[in-house]
């Protein structure tokens, strides 16, 4: 189906339309009776005057839902509304004499005992009504829009905020198990460490004949260093009996004697043993 090609105005016709306009007047209806539709609206003031265009607001759907779902009413209400008059004086004179006035009309009609709520408009006209309605849209979904990344950005913060104490909880708990390791490891190191003990001093051997001492090695144990200590034979010394003087003197004997001596002393040993 083509498009209705629509023509442009001449000027007497745009003059005459603006004529129209400025001679039109806007009331408004801070109350809309409940469930009376634009329709009946219009038919109730045509009474007064030429009615042109009429807009109502409809309810917030979310009462409408719960209106629904507690009462089972499903009929759409209407919370305020535009009514235009085609001659500003008429809508001065209805807004002036109908308002805070019952409706009236058959008592068996809902909305007989209901009471009209109007006021006048000056200098408005149904151009700004559209402007404004266009303006209250736009931002009301600038308002949803802020509203909306505003959560998003809560949502992520409170996330990126569950994330970090998820992280600095999950350290902790490392640290407290690498510290119980730690505690254990000391304990079981405590209770398998054998316990030191120095090592007993060799007392020197004695030899078999009592008037020599063998030389021994005493051993003495450290952290890192061992030192052997060498116990000196000393020199055997005899005693001789002068038999002129009658005096014992002292007598160093060398080496040889020594071995000569003991070799001696040994034999005698043996015989006297059965050796």
């Amino acid at each position: 189906m083509d498009d209705k090609i629509v023509k442009p105005l001449s000027r007497e016709e745009l003059l005459e339309f603006e004529k129209a306009q400025n001679k039109t007047g806007l009331v408004y209806l801070s109350r809309i009776p409940p469930f009376m539709k634009p329709p009946k609206i219009k038919h109730l003031l045509s009474q007064y005057g030429e009615v042109g265009r009429v807009y109502l607001v409809p309810e917030d759907p979310k009462i409408k839902e719960r209106r629904a779902k507690y009462s089972g009413n499903r009929k759409k209400n209407y919370t305020e509304g535009w009514v235009e008059f085609m001659d500003k004086k008429v809508a001065k004179l209805v807004a002036v004499t109908l308002n805070t006035q019952p409706i009236g009309g058959n008592r068996r009609n809902n909305y007989h005992d209901d009471l009209w709520n109007i006021k006048y408009l000056p200098k408005f006209k149904w151009n700004h009504l559209t402007e404004q309605i266009a303006y209250e849209n736009a931002a009301r979904v600038r308002r949803l829009q802020a509203e909306i990344s505003q959560g998003r950005r809560e949502n992520k913060e409170y996330i990126k905020k569950v994330e970090k104490a998820k992280m600095i909880q999950n350290i902790e708990q490392k640290k407290e198990k690498k510290r119980k390791a730690i505690e254990s490891e000391r304990d079981n190191a405590s209770e398998t460490l054998p316990v030191d003990v120095d090592e007993t001093k060799k007392k020197p051997k004695i030899s078999e004949d009592n008037d020599t001492v063998t030389s021994t090695n005493i051993k003495s144990t450290s952290n890192n260093n061992q030192k052997r200590r060498h116990i000196k034979q000393r020199k055997l010394i005899t005693k001789e009996f002068d038999v002129t003087t009658g005096d014992a003197r002292n007598s160093l004997k060398t080496d040889d004697e020594v071995k000569r001596t003991s070799s001696g002393i040994k034999g005698v040993l043996n015989k006297v043993f059965g050796k």
